[in-house]
Order: structure tokens, then C-alpha cells, then sequence
């Protein structure tokens, strides 16, 4: 086994990262790393459906798929994440209570009991402190998992939305969960790079033949090609994604409008507004058809459309915050 203990903060380059370790390296892997505040969904959510997605665009916090299941994450500096990547038998690969072994003996270590609660999620008393998730890739499984160390949990609160009730999909949705921060049970001044050294110590006790392993030039050159063609695109984190419905209602100035919108691939397909005979809603809906449903692709309609129509900009943004 070999220890990737890497301080890149890029979300596109660590996602990619754990798709090229997995895929294209021989070697069972521990490696542990941290991104930039930015959103990770599950391989078969929707994006729009479990992000602020408005909230993400105007804040330039970027949301990415995974090539893993499970449910939607956020990431800043204060989250430590790490991947366990193990050879095994097809059809015996998937082991949570196996894999979050590591980090429930190094929290141990400093008397803190966690516990692996349910399928995936690792807890202190009744409040979780992590999230994993699985991909099996032949004869090898890529076990990952977030920690919450001092993570901003508003600014998480802000970016996630557990409440879906406009969308209708098959998608695998995420549960809301108490959270807590390790820092709240670990010593005091114990920083995240304690708990890093800790969790590298463990993994060296665990794994007595571990060797340490850093990118190459080689290796950093292809991972960004692997994030600029695929984690960096909207194909792979917005038009990857099953079928859905946006039914809602939502008020422009002193009126209420229904909103009915189906979508492929995260395209927009059929578009609906409910408010009598207005042409002005029924040149939108004919604008936005076979767009993609996404903040920046919506906006730029909306900016032709307004213009033409002298409409107000502040009636732009509550018409592009409705169509999420």
C-alpha cells in the first residue's frame, strides 16, 4: 500500500485524482486531502435538486459529480477528506464497517468514540461527522469518506438544500443529519493537521508495509487533463443526470405563477408558466426549451429576453432564482 498525503486544494484536480488513482495505478492507496469550498454530489443526483444552486453560482462555489453513489457533500478547508483504495473479490469489494476502520481507531486515539451508524455515515453520539460512499472499478474499491474537523457549517447549510420537495425524480436523494465538527470533541488547539497526523499514524499501524508517495509530473499532467474534460464540464456535473420534474409556484411582484418543467440529461424540455395568456411567459418558455438547467445558461436567456422587453434587472434575478 502506498500513502498519497497531498496539500492540493483544487476540487476538480482531487475529484479527478481519485478517479486516476483508482483506474490507472496498480497500488492499494490511502490518500488524504482537502479542497476549496465547493459541492460534491453522488453520481446519480441532481445537481440542481441538491444544491442552492443559485446560492453556488453567485458565490462561484463550484458543484461537482463524483464517480461514486450516495448523497451530496460540501468541502472546505476545515473538512478532511480521505480515500482508501483495496484490491479484493468481485461481489466482496463493498465493506463500510471495513474501510472507516482507520479513522474510528484513530479518533480512539484521543478517546473519542465514534461508530459507523447505519450504511455509510460515522458518528459521535447521535451526530454525524462523516459521510462515505463506494465504487467498485473491477477488482478494486474505492472507499471515501468526508471529516468534518472545522468545517463552516452555515456556509454548508447555505449550499445544500435537504428540502427537494419541487423536484420529482429517481434520483438518490440525501438525508439531512445532525453535524458536528470534530473539533468539538478532540482537545483543546487541536488543529486539522493534528488530526491529520493522527489519522497518518493510524494508517501506518493498520498497514505496517505503507510507503509514502507523492504525483509525479506525469501523474499531475494527466489528473488535470482528466478534470479539464470531465470534473470541469457541465456534460459530466449537470447533464450526467437522471430525469426530473420542477413543479412549483413562486411570486413576481404581486402575482403567483405555477412553474411546470421537465428535463433530459438536465436539458429542459418542456417549460410551462400558469399565468393566463401572458405571451411575455410564453416567449420565455419558448426561449428556455432545450436549454441546459443550469444558473449561467439560463441567465444569459433571460438577459436577451429582459433587454428586449426594457424589463427591470431586479425582475431578471427573482425569475432565474424560480427556476430552481
Amino acid at each position: 500500500m502506498i500513502l498519497i498525503n497531498r496539500k492540493e486544494t483544487d476540487p476538480h484536480f482531487n475529484i479527478a485524482a481519485e478517479e486516476y488513482v483508482l483506474k490507472e495505478m496498480q497500488e492499494e492507496v490511502f490518500m488524504l486531502w482537502v479542497n476549496a469550498p465547493s459541492v460534491i454530489i453522488g453520481k446519480h443526483q441532481v445537481a440542481a435538486a441538491e444544491a442552492d444552486i443559485i446560492y453556488t453560482y453567485r458565490h462561484k462555489i463550484p458543484v461537482i459529480r463524483r464517480i461514486s453513489g450516495g448523497g451530496t457533500v460540501y468541502h472546505d478547508e476545515g473538512n478532511l477528506n480521505y480515500s482508501l483504495i483495496s484490491h479484493g473479490e468481485r461481489g466482496k469489494l463493498v465493506d463500510y464497517e471495513k474501510y472507516s476502520g482507520t479513522v474510528i481507531r484513530a479518533l480512539a486515539r484521543q478517546s473519542v468514540n465514534g461508530r459507523l451508524e447505519g450504511k455509510s455515515n460515522l458518528v459521535i453520539g447521535n451526530k454525524k461527522f462523516s459521510g462515505n460512499a463506494e465504487h467498485v472499478y473491477r477488482n478494486r474499491v474505492l472507499h471515501h469518506g468526508t471529516l468534518l474537523f472545522d468545517t463552516d457549517l452555515k456556509l454548508l447549510r447555505k449550499c445544500i438544500r435537504p428540502d427537494h420537495r419541487d423536484y420529482v425524480d429517481v434520483s438518490i436523494r440525501s438525508n439531512d443529519s445532525s453535524i458536528t465538527n470534530l473539533i468539538e470533541h478532540l482537545p483543546e488547539k487541536f488543529t486539522i493537521d493534528n488530526f491529520r497526523k493522527i489519522l497518518v499514524d493510524q494508517i501506518k499501524e493498520d498497514f505496517p508495509e505503507i510507503s509514502d508517495y507523492s504525483f509525479t509530473d506525469r501523474d499531475k499532467e494527466l489528473i488535470n487533463e482528466l478534470a479539464a474534460t470531465k470534473y470541469s464540464t457541465e456534460d459530466w456535473n449537470f447533464s450526467y443526470s437522471p430525469k426530473y420534474e420542477l413543479q412549483k409556484e413562486f411570486t413576481l411582484g404581486e402575482d403567483t405563477i405555477g412553474l411546470e418543467m421537465k428535463t433530459e440529461k438536465g436539458i429542459i424540455k418542456e417549460i410551462k408558466f400558469h399565468r393566463g395568456a401572458d405571451n411575455v411567459f410564453q416567449d420565455f418558455a419558448g426561449e428556455l426549451t432545450d436549454t441546459l438547467h443550469h444558473p449561467g445558461n439560463i441567465e444569459k436567456k433571460l438577459e436577451r429576453m429582459t433587454s428586449r422587453l426594457n424589463m427591470d434587472k431586479s425582475v431578471q434575478a427573482e425569475l432565474l432564482t424560480a427556476l430552481f
